[in-house]
């Protein structure tokens, strides 16, 4: 039997209000094997998303991850055992897209800039050589004039384009 990419055992996660404390997630176990999908269904307020974001290491003040472990090949990925390699496996190895394309990108940062950034932080490439990739991946997923779209920004990209 192979090791889970992904495995969340008894996951809770809590906010902070002034109300007194949410329990937003109580409980929540899943495991993921290699070559395996997952969909997550369930109504709105139910904890897809706080799941997620707790995967990515995205809960904030005032929220907190009370218990349970989140694993990625066997590395633990939240918590006090966190360490640096566990934190570039974030965007490398593991990724989150969000649901609204019209609100992911930033409006400020032209498109090439952001596709850049990624690049430069999670695949060690020069500001140089993450331009050209940015380029190779917006013709990869089928844009046209992939050179000339790199200064162009959000607004000015379709919503399937984004």
């Amino acid at each position: 039997m192979t090791m889970p990419l992904l495995e969340i055992d008894n996951l809770h996660v809590c906010f902070d209000t002034r109300a007194g404390t949410v329990q937003a997630l109580r409980g929540v176990s899943l495991s993921v094997a290699p070559g395996e999908t997952l969909g997550i269904v369930g109504e709105s307020g139910s904890g897809k998303s706080v799941t997620a974001q707790a995967v990515m290491g995205l809960i904030d003040v005032p929220g907190r991850i009370s218990g349970g472990e989140i694993l990625w090949q066997g590395q633990p990925l939240a918590g006090v055992d966190v360490t640096r390699a566990a934190r570039g496996i974030w965007g490398r190895e593991i990724t989150m897209i969000f649901q609204n394309p019209m609100t992911s990108l930033n409006p400020l940062m032209t498109i090439g800039a952001q596709i850049a950034e990624v690049v430069e932080l999670h695949m060690g490439f020069d500001r140089r050589a993450a331009r050209q990739r940015a380029a190779e991946l917006l013709s990869a997923v089928g844009i046209a004039g992939a050179e000339r779209r790199l200064g162009q920004y959000p607004h000015e990209f379709s919503g399937g384009m984004r």
